[in-house]
């Protein structure tokens, strides 16, 4: 990587971190941290919920509400919500931006 682009990239991943999207998941995080037991089970229900879609079962309603409601005492609390969503927007706009910068990069894959 040359010089050029490390400095373009230190500036876009500065432009990202002062979005209001990055900005409202850093809060949520910053929140959820002060309470660790809380933060374990949140941490908990994301490997879960990851493994779930990994495994192709995100689909299947029945363990979609399987996980909701063993995990439901956390998603009572209005910050492990918030936290979710904004990290979720965040994900969303990561996965964009990436889509953006590759979208005219020709790699050749069809070997796979």
């Amino acid at each position: 990587m040359t010089d050029a682009m490390r400095i373009k990239a230190e500036e876009f991943k500065q432009t990202i971190m002062e979005s209001e999207e990055y900005q409202k998941y850093d809060m949520y995080r910053r929140l959820l941290n002060e309470t660790p037991e809380l933060k374990d089970r949140v941490n908990e229900f994301r490997k879960a919920n990851i493994s779930l879609q990994m495994e192709g079962n995100a689909q299947n309603r029945d363990e979609v509400q399987r996980l909701s409601a063993e995990y439901n005492d956390a998603m009572t609390s209005s910050v492990v919500r918030e936290f979710l969503n904004a990290e979720l927007i965040l994900c969303k706009m990561l996965q964009q931006i990436n889509l953006m910068l590759i979208s005219d990069i020709e790699l050749e894959l069809d070997f796979l």
